[in-house]
């Protein structure tokens, strides 16, 4: 990506801070650059927002899952994508940034989500750098996103029955989410059968099933030769399943 001047990236900041949306409300399309100057002021507006801090001019494989979860994101209300690029020569621009958050060059690409404007305390995301298990990773922080195969109030549903343990409570949601199939067109329902099936396998197995299904799907897109259809219904059950884990707010080392 092309270096973005500080004054352009400041009349873009205003911009952005001057919209009539709540706060966090904030949808891009793809990455906002940063920069030492702007930083700052953009992050600690949002209520959720993913820092790639990276080398100035990032290529490869990396770059392209990076630019995919961008893309794949923008579907998020609340979640900010963006990006800053460090030089390692010249004037080192923004590399004050690194130093704030340890953030050695050998690490990039350095993925960091920051909750609530809150630019002491961001999580440092530690995967693998694909977009669907980065994705997986922010909705166990609490963060939607649109991920193959999900639905947005089946998710929230999910996330209601993985946080309680009554069984009295988990069986009124399944009820809840079995009346809402019936007003969804066939492929959606199709979709939120999987949810429906998830919580039914919970309440017979226990809560570890999603973990260990989780893990089997993932042993099975990594090792098996598969169609590619095959292959994105395994992607969309994996996802689902991750709508079941319970989000953690513990804060990472850096």
């Amino acid at each position: 990506m092309a270096a973005v001047g500080s004054s352009f990236l400041l009349f873009l900041t205003a911009g952005f801070l001057q919209l009539s949306v709540p706060t966090g409300a904030l949808q891009t399309v793809g990455s906002l650059p940063l920069d030492a100057v702007t930083f700052s002021k953009v992050i600690s507006k949002m209520k959720y927002a993913l820092v790639k801090i990276d080398t100035q001019y990032p290529y490869g494989e990396k770059q392209d899952e990076f630019k995919k979860l961008a893309e794949n994101s923008a579907s998020s209300k609340d979640l900010l994508v963006a990006e800053v690029g460090i030089s390692d020569y010249g004037e080192k621009e923004n590399s004050e940034l690194g130093v704030k958050y340890k953030v050695e060059k050998d690490d990039y690409p350095v993925y960091l989500l920051f909750t609530n404007g809150d630019l002491e305390n961001p999580v440092r995301y530690t995967g693998e750098i694909k977009q669907e298990t980065i994705q997986q990773w922010l909705k166990t922080k609490g963060v939607w996103v649109g991920m193959l195969g999900c639905l947005e109030e089946y998710d929230l549903l999910a996330q209601e029955f993985s946080s309680t343990s009554s069984q009295e409570e988990r069986q009124k949601i399944m009820v809840k989410v079995k009346n809402m199939m019936g007003g969804l067109p066939q492929l959606e329902n199709k979709l939120a059968e999987q949810y429906y099936k998830i919580m039914s396998k919970v309440l017979a197995q226990g809560d570890l099933f999603v973990h260990s299904e989780i893990a089997r799907i993932g042993k099975l897109l990594d090792e098996s030769k598969m169609s590619s259809a095959k292959k994105m219904d395994f992607q969309k059950r994996q996802n689902i399943l991750s709508s079941f884990q319970i989000p953690s707010r513990a804060k990472e080392d850096l």
